[in-house]
């Protein structure tokens, strides 16, 4: 009886000494979570103009969590990326972020996400970005456009001034008309219109 109690005695005392110690090696080892978050994104395919806003999106999703979704970028002239964290939309497992292309050629980018434990999956890699055209002449044909449309909507319209040209030509070629037997020929001379050009 007694050697019981002794032997009780120990494994209490070593429990109390040894189970700080496991628990700090358990805190130590790497988490159970090995498996790394999913990463499903449909490249932009399409020229966008320069000036132009273009949203990216991806949906990620993990066994446990994800922790961050980063989108890396820049112009495809430059060397360097630059970061920007993908904010997730509500109750969805869609991340989106939005860039504003610039004149150059095009923008190259990959995508990163993190989970809870620290795995790591990228769409994308620095060494092989996505790149997403940009054409910076788009800009000049859109200028051109509002120009058109903006002197369509001010002013007289051009068939206005047209009509009204031909009906003053029609009066001045009349002579001012009086039917009569008068022997004299009919005036000629030259008619000037004047007005903005259509």
């Amino acid at each position: 009886m007694k050697s019981r109690r002794m032997t009780l005695a120990v494994l209490l005392s070593f429990s109390f000494i040894l189970f700080p110690i496991v628990q700090a090696a358990e805190l130590a080892l790497p988490s159970g979570d090995l498996i790394a978050p999913a990463i499903e994104h449909t490249p932009i395919e399409k020229d966008i103009y320069a000036g132009q806003q273009v949203d990216i999106k991806a949906t990620v999703t993990d066994n446990v969590g994800v922790k961050s979704v980063i989108l890396f970028y820049r112009d495809s002239n430059a060397t360097e990326f630059k970061r920007l964290k993908m904010n997730r939309d509500l109750d969805s497992f869609v991340y989106t972020t939005q860039l504003t292309a610039t004149a150059s050629p095009g923008l190259d980018y990959y995508i990163q996400a993190t989970d809870l434990a620290g795995n790591t999956l990228l769409f994308g890699y620095s060494f092989s970005p996505l790149t997403i055209a940009v054409t910076p002449a788009a800009v000049d044909n859109m200028a051109a456009t509002d120009n058109t449309n903006a002197k369509e909507k001010s002013g007289i319209s051009k068939w206005v001034w047209i009509g009204l040209g031909v009906v003053a030509a029609g009066a001045a070629l009349s002579g001012g008309g009086g039917g009569g037997n008068d022997p004299e020929p009919p005036p000629t001379g030259t008619l000037s219109i004047s007005g903005p050009t259509p």
